[in-house]
């Protein structure tokens, strides 16, 4: 089992210490929230999303039950599996209210540790079985999402132009041949890219796709992929700047690398209005624990995301699509891509943004020695 938060709600400070101690006493790798009623149980729940809900049933203002049924018309909260803890479960009525209140499990007064531990393992079991169960569910819905509108509509619109060019090209001058040419060509090479990220993605999920890690050189890599994409960004007049440390190399899968730093630099130039500039930097830093990093950035001087969309990237369970400054396309499956590849190599991927001041795309790769 990984780590997991409980939040444990109950208007008695004596009862919360006791269920936190038995908590801690079970050698669980726990985080314990505390809650004194139903009003900040609801703040806490909505902002933390814990694994697992321990509720008193009995307090003041807004009980447990009030406060169950509010957490369940919630779509954040309402699939947090909660446990009632009181004594008025020793009736069966009481017990019915409950359960179609939305509780998964109780627990009765005072308080039993064998009990406790027993119904939290449990719970806590099946809350992770239903979180795999649900992103199983995201991935297949994404997969078949994209398959059916994002691959759709661009051939769509490009069958639709071939088609036009096909039948009237003799009644076209050569300007306006050049037109559907070009645009065929442009809605081909977009389509591609989409194609080429879903494959390598579903590549991923499948376990196709083998991790061989290597030395690379962190400047030479980042130098190539500008040199692929400042065409992109030069028809939006874009500047791409590289600030990379010398002679800096990681022991990493050269391809998946290279698809995270294509891909953020890609979505740079896709945010970055004209005339906007995107600086790459990578330097060698240290955490708490000493552990060495190559840490590499991708800041750009674009439109930046909202604080609501920020929680949202990286997550294969929202559904994120911008268009771009110039109406380009997405799906969000590049980013998603980017997160598994960095976390494949034990690194760390997050965003730093704020609306109108640019984004900067961060992710980190530990050094081995």
């Amino acid at each position: 089992m990984g780590n997991y938060s409980i939040l444990v709600v109950d208007d008695s400070q004596d009862n919360l210490k006791t269920i936190s101690s038995f908590l801690k006493e079970t050698e669980l790798p726990l985080t314990i929230l505390k809650a004194p009623n139903g009003k900040i149980a609801c703040t806490l729940a909505e902002k933390k999303l814990p694994d697992l809900i321990i509720m008193d049933w009995e307090m003041p203002e807004m009980d447990g039950i009030e406060t169950l049924k509010y957490l369940k018309n919630i779509e954040a909260t309402k699939d947090i599996p909660v446990i009632m803890c009181t004594g008025k479960m020793t009736t069966s009525e009481h017990l019915k209210t409950a359960l179609e209140a939305g509780a998964v499990d109780y627990i009765r007064k005072p308080v039993d540790k064998t009990e406790l531990s027993a119904r939290v393992y449990s719970m806590l079991k099946l809350s992770e079985s239903y979180r795999e169960i649900k992103l199983l569910n995201a991935t297949k819905d994404k997969f078949f999402s994209i398959i059916a509108h994002d691959l759709k509509s661009p051939f769509s619109a490009l069958l639709g132009f071939s088609e036009l060019l096909l039948e009237n090209h003799a009644t076209y001058d050569d300007a306006e041949r050049e037109e559907y040419i070009r645009f065929i060509n442009d809605g081909s090479i977009k389509t591609y890219k989409l194609l080429e990220n879903l494959l390598t993605w579903a590549q991923s999920q499948t376990g196709r796709i083998k991790f061989t890690p290597e030395k690379i050189n962190i400047e030479e890599l980042i130098n190539e992929i500008i040199s692929l994409l400042e065409e992109p960004a030069g028809n939006k007049e874009i500047k791409l700047i590289s600030n990379t440390e010398r002679d800096l190399s990681v022991n990493a899968d050269k391809n998946m690398i290279n698809t995270v730093i294509r891909n953020l630099i890609s979505n740079a130039i896709k945010f970055t209005p004209k005339g906007g500039d995107i600086t790459v930097k990578s330097h060698k830093t240290t955490d708490e624990n000493n552990q060495e990093f190559v840490k590499i950035s991708i800041k750009d001087s674009g439109v930046g995301i909202s604080p609501e969309i920020q929680t949202k990237l990286f997550k294969i369970t929202e559904n994120v699509s911008t268009k771009g400054t110039e109406k380009e396309a997405g799906t969000g499956l590049g980013l998603i891509l980017c997160k598994e590849f960095v976390e494949k190599h034990n690194g760390k991927i997050w965003v730093e943004s704020e609306v109108g001041k640019g984004s900067n795309f961060k992710f980190t790769i530990p050094l081995t020695k």
